[in-house]
């Protein structure tokens, strides 16, 4: 079952970034994880669409959020609930998807939302 839910998220993710990069205006910017520099604070992610592969790279601000949704520690509560995390938490592997907004030629993050850690 595990497996089975598993392959369910890869599959939607990756229709998800196929859908992003054909429309990257209009929606989130989702991928791979390739890079995080820190000191620079960005997130490089490997995007694929229409059997192409670019490199986003994307400028995360003091105010921009991160966050990944985790099941509550709560034993009454159900569901997920939103855990903020801080850019070292990120790793090289995991799949993201970032909410931006363009500032001149940079993609500038508002929300950035693990979808998959690897």
């Amino acid at each position: 079952m595990r497996k089975l839910l598993t392959l369910l998220a890869v599959v939607a993710i990756a229709g998800v970034v196929a859908w992003s990069a054909a429309s990257a205006d209009e929606a989130p910017i989702s991928g791979t994880v390739k890079v995080i520099d820190a000191a620079g604070r960005t997130l490089t992610l490997q995007s694929v669409a229409g059997g192409k592969t670019r490199d986003v790279t994307i400028v995360l601000k003091p105010e921009s959020k991160i966050v990944r949704f985790v099941r509550p520690t709560d034993p009454g509560k159900a569901g997920f609930v939103e855990q903020v995390l801080s850019l070292s938490d990120i790793k090289p592997g995991w799949i993201v998807s970032v909410t931006t907004t363009h500032e001149g030629d940079k993609e500038i993050a508002d929300v950035v939302k693990v979808v998959l850690e690897r």
